[in-house]
């Protein structure tokens, strides 16, 4: 690549920055590769770096969640039951030490993650070469490599920014931002790019509203459960304690208990469905393979020109 000029640092500079605004997920530096992939080849590269960083490490930290949760339980009995057979240690406190210790790790990692991005920053600035762990070298190799064509280089970076599309599933509302504003860019340019990231922001669109359905529901059975209790306990009489319910009454108690528990089970299973699917779609696109959500991808290529899931050429 040329040297950059002033103009181009910054704005290198400001998509890795960008890392601040996490709430968002990579979108500042999509909004930045969206207006300079056809002006500057130093921005581009340097956005598309910080668009997989900041997309990837909410996956990290996602996982991460789990894995320090159910580890520290297991890691609290387990040392608890040790620690009482071979010393005076109390193991009822022993979550009380741990605990800090897992947030103070969980919160490093995050702090990590910011200083990253804001190093990125600071290289650019001062006209230093960065590169992020594997996907600066991934980049480089596929899309930047000098011996690619044009054709070959936009093939791979559209695979790459598809996968980013499908990836911000994690951030739930805001994640569908970022896919809305690549098929708003790109539409014109690339059928399959426009696919993939229409796709993933339908597809994160249907799953908030269902969340939001969910919760409506959820809501309104609780306090049609809480009035019905209300009105239906009787008051104590000589012949019953107080708060015994009448068959009725006990029986529109167990159907909200029903349906609470339904609720519940629903979100249960669909929660890692929906995030499985974001995963999957995100790591096929990102290797070329032309993804599809189970009905919508169907629904949305009927609507649009059917050859791109063969690997339409570039409109």
């Amino acid at each position: 690549m040329e040297k950059p000029t002033s103009d181009e640092k910054i704005l290198a500079a400001l998509a890795h920055a960008s890392v601040i605004f996490a709430f968002f997920g990579p979108l500042a530096p999509t909004l930045i590769w969206a207006n300079q992939r056809n002006k500057s080849k130093y921005v581009r590269f340097h956005a598309l770096q910080a668009m997989g960083y900041q997309a990837l490490t909410f996956w990290v930290w996602f996982i991460g969640i789990f894995v320090f949760l159910f580890g520290g339980i297991i890691l609290v009995i387990l040392a608890g039951a040790f620690l009482s057979e071979t010393t005076s240690f109390d193991p009822e406190f022993f979550p009380f030490i741990l605990q800090p210790l897992i947030m103070l790790t969980m919160f490093g990692l995050w702090g990590l993650f910011f200083l990253i991005g804001i190093v990125g920053a600071v290289f650019c600035m001062i006209d230093r070469d960065f590169n992020y762990p594997l996907i600066g070298r991934w980049l480089k190799k596929q899309i930047f490599n000098g011996q690619a064509t044009e054709a070959e280089m936009e093939e791979w970076e559209d695979n790459w920014v598809s996968g980013i599309c499908h990836s911000t599933a994690i951030l739930q509302l805001w994640g569908m931002i970022t896919p809305l504003v690549v098929w708003f860019s790109q539409k014109e340019r690339s059928l399959k790019l426009r696919f993939q990231a229409m796709q993933a922001t339908l597809y994160q669109l249907i799953a908030f509203a269902a969340y939001m359905i969910g919760m409506g529901a959820y809501m309104v059975f609780f306090f049609a459960m809480m009035a019905g209790l209300f009105l239906f306990a009787p008051e104590a009489s000589s012949t019953g304690p107080a708060g015994d319910l009448s068959p009725a009454a006990g029986i529109g108690l167990l159907i909200f208990v029903g349906i609470f528990m339904l609720i519940y089970l629903i979100a249960i299973i669909a929660t890692p469905i929906y995030f499985l699917l974001a995963a999957i779609a995100s790591i096929l696109t990102i290797r070329g393979r032309n993804f599809k959500y189970p009905i919508l991808g169907n629904i949305l290529l009927r609507r649009m020109n059917p050859t791109i899931i063969e690997g339409a050429p570039r409109s």
